[in-house]
Order: structure tokens, then sequence, then C-alpha cells
């Protein structure tokens, strides 16, 4: 029988004290979790103020600027975990990702594709809302000094289906922007 056995189950001395032994580090562990939160409670509260002060001061949109905090910490943690890997395995995590496609939207990839680099890094995305922007406003930012609504794809077909009173030929309408003409109400 063990030293740990009593009668017919475990000796109620040493069971006490071993709960009390296992609570007592579980509040340690409870009180330097408080500690621990309650300091980086106080370090979210700097970040919160510095944030708002590059709103109030600069301008800089808090949603961006937190933005671009979580996608550079992201880009240290992927650059550690490439570091992490050997060197073999490092160039075979680099072919993959060329494979995969994954650096060429980068400055880095476009210079390894061979690839010009014009100098600006923003995504496609970003240009062709940049492009639309322009094309809607103008030049100058004036609503008013742009073309108006960009032409969509089907325009012309609908301009044509529609005689000059605005009532739909044959339900060319229909055919060219998929939409039922409505019915005049009288």
């Amino acid at each position: 029988m063990s030293a740990a056995q009593h009668g017919n189950g475990p000796n109620p001395d040493r069971t006490r004290e071993c709960v009390t032994r296992i609570e007592a580090l579980h509040q340690k562990r409870e009180r330097a979790h408080m500690a621990y939160m309650a300091e980086c409670a106080v370090i979210a509260e700097d970040v919160k103020a510095i944030v708002d002060e590059a709103k109030t001061a600069w301008g800089i949109p808090k949603r961006a600027l937190k933005t671009v905090i979580k996608v550079r910490a992201g880009e240290r943690r992927l650059a550690k975990l490439r570091e992490d890997l050997e060197a073999d395995d490092q160039d075979s995590f680099d072919q993959i990702r060329q494979a995969l496609g994954d650096l060429a939207d980068t400055p880095l990839g476009r210079a390894a594709t061979g690839e010009t680099f014009d100098g600006d890094v923003r995504g496609t995305d970003q240009k062709d809302r940049e492009a639309f922007r322009l094309e809607f406003e103008g030049k100058d930012g004036d609503k008013r000094g742009g073309k108006g609504r960009r032409k969509r794809p089907g325009d012309d077909a609908l301009n044509a289906a529609v005689s000059t009173d605005g009532a739909a030929d044959n339900g060319a309408a229909q055919l060219a922007t998929g939409l039922r003409p409505l019915k005049a109400v009288h």
C-alpha cells in the first residue's frame, strides 16, 4: 500500500495537503496574471493616447494607423518564421512562395522577376480606386468638374434599346440589362 493510501481510499490528510498546495499555486498564478493584465492595461492606454494624438494633431486616420501597426507586426512574425528555417528550407520556402505568386506584388518580387518598379508601392486595387476617383471627380477633386457617372458595360445597349419616348422596344432593354422595364401605372 502506498503512503497516500489509507484504508479504502487516499489518506485524507495527504490529500488535503496536496489540494491546499495546488490551490495556493493557482492563487499565486492568478495574482501574477492580474498584475500582468494591470500593466498591459496601462500600456494599452498609452497606445490609445498616441493614436488619439495622431488623429487630432496630424489627421492620421485611426483605423488605417491601427491596421498598419497590425500588418507590420504580422510581417515581422512572418519574417521570423522564415528566419527560423534552415538555409535549405529557406530556399525551398522562397521557391514555393514564388511558385504561388505570393511575392509578385511586392517591390522585392518585381525586382526578382525583372519587372520594372515605378516607385508606386500601392496595390492594383488602390490604383484602380484612384483612377476611378480622378475620372469621377476630376483632377482638382471637384465632384462637379469630373465626367460624372462612370460608363458601365451595357450602357450602350441599354441606350440603344430605349426609344426617344423612354419606352423599351421589344424587350431589348431587358436583354441588355437583365431587368424588366417598369410598367406604367395609371
